[in-house]
């Protein structure tokens, strides 16, 4: 008998919980397709998420993860909600930045976590093919988890939930109309629960406006210290370790590529790399702070080798393009991108023109155009593009007259159709040129590029909210009323790159090289307008953001440029194809200039 109430006491004992890493480690299958590894989870794979998990068993309601790619990052959102479905049965929300990112995430993400976790496909089976299972909402015994956009605010506030998963918060929208701030819409849903639990995880953006560096900056701000195999030295793995040689042509020794040991310079490779994260610690930096936070970067990931973090580097760095930089630094190493600029010295960038001598200076491998409708002129940009994007601006001009009228774009074909020749009377004509359609003559342009694609000239139109982050172009659209391709523009991404690009001293990738001839139009008045826009971090509604904002009254030298970019990169021209192509060339004799001392300014003729 005594046996028996034994028995039936110990089947009455509440069963024992696991913390979210022994659940993972026990129950969670990663589903085919979805990860490197797929299979039975192992936390011993990336030690670094345990306590990342396991801190939702204290009693901490809000942890915070700044994270880069590549680091089981997403992971840790599903064994968290997993666990609470199976574990400790709760209403969940996984938050994403936008309806087309959760629907496709609920299908490729958290059904097959629940199809391929046996313990989480008992849970649904029963309601498999009602209502209870939809794509943005599943019910189980004892709770649901639903799957949303933070970008509908209706969906944000229609049911209370204890978990809630804000999964990339940095790409959320800033502010919703009439609503406000969708994370904090969402952390509103919790309130009515003393036990909710608060997952806040993100690769950052840029550092004065990222959502996921204002939260960590709330936090413990732990950092993951391992030791180094020759010293026992603790060290967090930052980018300032990673070490290797060049090869001549720039490109990265492979075999080179080591983490250096800080106090002892020892050479840590791969291999040594992982087993110094298997024994590594989480540190606490502000033990003061109630709210944990973790960093991690893909340094510490076995998916991902040092040698490809070089090359990648390497290659964001050979143009000095900041949007590729920034990448790096966001998606590889988790780190914010600082964007505070210093002003650009007009005096300094004029003292940077050289003769060239010529109309076309050695170097030059592709010429594009870019052109600004103003109400009484056209403003004309040509650039010349060598090898990783390093430029040469060949002519400022302007064309006074009405685009009302045919003879201004008459004109505007005889300087798009002239050829520049090189020093040896080598020539080549321009090969794309951009259009602004965005200002009073819409109608204009639309007719003007609409019998000249052929010729590769194409019609713009750049983003009205003149913020970074867009990219220079996107794929055109024919939406517009003259079934043209449109091609639009991000404006403030490209004013970015140029900005950055004129603050490079010495010739080579991604410089700006600007001539000295009068009559190529770089005078004072042209530097003003190239630096006529300056980027401003402000505050709207509560909200920061960067815009670029006039500080000069006239701006077609930068916005020229712009377009001149944008048409280089609807070209992407295969630079070794086109190096070839000109070495092929005859030479002639050089002729005689041909372009008149008129400054900015011209009434008709050739170049």
């Amino acid at each position: 008998m005594k046996i028996i109430l034994s028995a039936i006491l110990l089947g009455l004992k509440p069963k024992p919980k696991l913390t979210i890493s022994q659940w993972a480690d026990e129950y969670r299958y990663i589903a085919r397709g979805t990860s490197p590894e797929p299979g039975r989870w192992q936390t011993s794979r990336t030690p670094y998420v345990r306590e990342i998990m396991d801190s939702f068993n204290q009693r901490t309601n809000t942890v915070v993860v700044m994270a880069s790619s590549q680091v089981a990052k997403t992971e840790i959102g599903l064994n968290i909600a997993g666990y609470y479905m199976h574990e400790d049965p709760s209403p969940i929300m996984y938050l994403m930045p936008t309806d087309g990112l959760a629907e496709d995430f609920s299908k490729t993400r958290i059904q097959k976590t629940i199809d391929d976790t046996p313990v989480l496909r008992k849970l649904f089976k029963n309601n498999s093919r009602d209502g209870d299972n939809t794509i943005s909402l599943k019910a189980f015994p004892g709770g649901y988890i639903t799957i949303h956009g933070a970008n509908t605010p209706t969906k944000l506030s229609s049911k209370p939930i204890r978990v809630l998963i804000a999964d990339e918060v940095d790409r959320f929208p800033k502010m919703l109309a009439k609503e406000g701030d969708p994370l904090k819409l969402a952390i509103q849903r919790t309130t009515n629960f003393y036990n909710k639990k608060i997952l806040i995880i993100s690769t950052p953006t840029i550092a004065e406006t990222s959502t996921i560096v204002e939260w960590f900056e709330k936090t413990d701000k732990r950092y993951y210290y391992v030791s180094c195999p020759d010293c026992e030295h603790e060290f967090v793995f930052n980018w300032e370790h990673v070490k290797y040689l060049k090869k001549e042509s720039g490109d990265v020794v492979s075999e080179s590529v080591h983490i250096e040991c800080p106090a002892c310079f020892y050479k840590i490779s791969d291999n040594v790399k992982n087993e110094m994260v298997a024994k590594g610690r989480w540190v606490r930096t502000l033990p003061n702070r109630l709210i944990p936070g973790f960093h991690i970067s893909s340094l510490y990931s076995p998916w991902v080798k040092l040698c490809d973090l070089a090359n990648e580097f390497t290659e964001a760095d050979k143009t000095k393009d900041r949007s590729k930089l920034r990448e790096f630094f966001n998606l590889k190493l988790g780190i914010p991108f600082d964007e505070s600029d210093e002003e650009i010295d007009v005096n300094a960038l004029t003292a940077h023109r050289q003769f060239y001598d010529c109309e076309l200076p050695n170097g030059v491998l592709y010429i594009t155009a870019g052109v600004d409708v103003q109400d009484d002129r056209l403003a004309l940009q040509f650039i010349g593009w060598g090898e990783n994007e390093e430029s040469w601006v060949l002519l400022y001009r302007e064309i006074v007259g009405d685009p009302a009228q045919a003879l201004l774009w008459s004109l505007l074909d005889e300087q798009l159709s002239y050829d520049f020749s090189f020093a040896d009377g080598r020539k080549i004509g321009v090969g794309t040129t951009c259009i602004d359609s965005g200002g009073h003559f819409t109608d204009e342009v639309y007719h003007y590029v609409k019998t000249r694609s052929t010729n590769r000239i194409f019609a713009i139109k750049g983003s009205n909210k003149n913020i970074d982050g867009i990219p220079i172009i996107s794929n055109p659209t024919k939406t517009n009323r003259a079934k043209i391709n449109l091609f639009h523009l991000g404006t403030g991404t490209a004013k970015e790159l140029i900005y950055h690009r004129l603050k490079i001293e010495h010739a080579g990738d991604g410089y700006v090289h600007f001539p000295r001839e009068e009559n190529k139009g770089c005078d004072e008045e042209y530097f003003k307008m190239l630096l006529s826009e300056k980027r401003t971090l402000i505050f709207e509604k509560g909200v920061k953001n960067f815009k670029w904002k006039k500080i000069y009254k006239r701006n077609e030298g930068l916005d020229t440029f712009v377009y001149a970019l944008a048409a280089l990169r609807i070209a992407n021209p295969n630079m070794p194809h086109y190096k070839d192509r000109i070495s092929k060339l005859i030479p002639a004799q050089a002729p005689k200039k041909s372009v008149k001392k008129t400054g900015r300014r011209v009434l008709s003729g050739g170049i």
